[in-house]
C-alpha cells in the first residue's frame, strides 16, 4: 500500500499532524490541510485550508485534483477549543463556530471528497469522534453535540455508500493533544480547581487502528464509531 494518497484535515499539530507524519514515514502520499500554516516535513504536502469557508475548502480540493490522484483515505480532525462552560452561559458565538469547525467543516469536504471516491470505485472516510459524543461531560454540551452529530452523520453516509467500495467510520481518540488540553484548562478555570487535570495518553497510541481502518483491509467496516480506551480519571 506505499504510496497511497491519503488526504488529512486538521493536521497542524495533535493527533492529526502525527498521524500525517506516520503515514508519510511509511511511504503514503498525504496532502495534510489545516488553517494554522506548518511544515510537517517528512515527505508530507502541505495546503493551508479553512474549513469553516467554502470558498476555502473548495480551493483546497482543486489544489488535490491537481497535485495527487484521488486519494484512498480522508481523514477529518478538526475541533475547537471553544464554547467551555455551563450549557445554558456559553455564548451562541461560541457553540456556533464548535458546530462550524467539529460538524458542518466534515460535511463541506465530503460534497468534494466522496464524490471523487465514488468515481475512482473505493475509498476511506475517517472521522476523529468522541467518547463525549455519546457519555455526557460536563463544561464541554457544545463540543459533546458537535461530535454527536458529525457521528450521525458518519454513519448515515456508510448506509447511503453500502453498496461501493467506500467505508465511512469514526474513530474517538483519548490523547494528551493541544485541543484536549486546553479543554481541560478551561474546565479547571471554570470550575475553580486549583489542581491540573492529569496528563492523557500519547496521540501515537491511537495511530495503528486509524493506519488500519485506512488500508483495503477495512474495507468490511464501515458505519462504526470506534473509541480508544479513556483514561481511568474519566
Amino acid at each position: 500500500m506505499s504510496k497511497t494518497p491519503i488526504v488529512v484535515i486538521g493536521a497542524s499539530s495533535g493527533f492529526g499532524a502525527a498521524l500525517a507524519k506516520d503515514l508519510a514515514r511509511r511511504g503514503h502520499i498525504v496532502m495534510a490541510g489545516a488553517r494554522t500554516p506548518v511544515e510537517l516535513g517528512n515527505g508530507v504536502i502541505y495546503r493551508q485550508v479553512d474549513v469553516t469557508s467554502e470558498e476555502s475548502v473548495s480551493a483546497f480540493f482543486k489544489q488535490m485534483k491537481n497535485e495527487l490522484p484521488v486519494p484512498y483515505g480522508f481523514v477529518y480532525c478538526p475541533s475547537d477549543a471553544s464554547a467551555v462552560g455551563y450549557g445554558w452561559d456559553v455564548p451562541i458565538g461560541e457553540v456556533e463556530h464548535v458546530l462550524d469547525v467539529s460538524f458542518l467543516g466534515f460535511v463541506r469536504c465530503i460534497q468534494h471528497i466522496v464524490p471523487a471516491m465514488r468515481q475512482a470505485g473505493r475509498g476511506s472516510v475517517l472521522a476523529i469522534g468522541s467518547r463525549g459524543a455519546r457519555v455526557p461531560v460536563d463544561m464541554l454540551a457544545a463540543y459533546c453535540a458537535a461530535k454527536a452529530a458529525l457521528e450521525q452523520h458518519v454513519r448515515c453516509l456508510a448506509e447511503e455508500l453500502a453498496d461501493t467500495h467506500i467505508c465511512v467510520n469514526a474513530l474517538g481518540i483519548a490523547a494528551e493533544t493541544p485541543l484536549a488540553r486546553e479543554h481541560l484548562k478551561r474546565k479547571q478555570q471554570a470550575l475553580g480547581r486549583s489542581d491540573p487535570y492529569p496528563p492523557l495518553p500519547d496521540a501515537r497510541d491511537n495511530l495503528p487502528f486509524a493506519r488500519f481502518l485506512l488500508t483495503p483491509e477495512a474495507q468490511h467496516i464501515s458505519g462504526q464509531v470506534m473509541d480508544a480506551r479513556p483514561p481511568a480519571w474519566t
